[in-house]
């Protein structure tokens, strides 16, 4: 946590170029525009960064979430079905938890293009365990 009381953002996130736009488990949302590292060999944005930007803001709002209650929550699952490629522009990921359990969150996420289209479906478990330092 930094001295706001926010999570910080993972070293990744930061070589990633996540913008981190809501931690809100309602509506928890990230941005990242592409760019041409993050392109797989045929121009699109390569599936892994999108699978990188789920993982990132599940677990951050989870985390934002139970850090007071002495916990942490960690992936423990990804599924991502990819509907349509990004070429171009920004994608922004929204998710919601669907389920706040006492050792597992369940994560419902979508991957949206600039024109507010559907370019995944995901769903990710969040394992919910004690902090090291609690």
């Amino acid at each position: 946590m930094n001295d706001e009381g926010q999570v910080k953002a993972a070293h990744f996130d930061e070589l990633v170029g996540t913008e981190w736009l809501s931690d809100d488990p309602d509506d928890a949302r990230v941005r990242l525009e592409i760019r041409d590292e993050l392109r797989q060999p045929f121009g699109l944005m390569h599936g892994g960064v999108m699978s990188t930007l789920i993982e990132s803001i599940c677990s951050r709002a989870t985390v934002g979430a139970v850090y007071e209650q002495g916990m942490v929550g960690m992936g423990q699952s990804i599924t991502v079905s990819f509907i349509r490629p990004v070429t171009k522009g920004a994608v922004e990921v929204r998710a919601q938890a669907r389920h706040r359990g006492r050792t597992t969150w369940l994560w419902q996420a979508e991957v949206l293009n600039d024109e507010g289209k559907p370019c995944a479906l995901a769903q990710m478990t969040i394992a919910v365990r004690p902090r090291p330092d609690a």
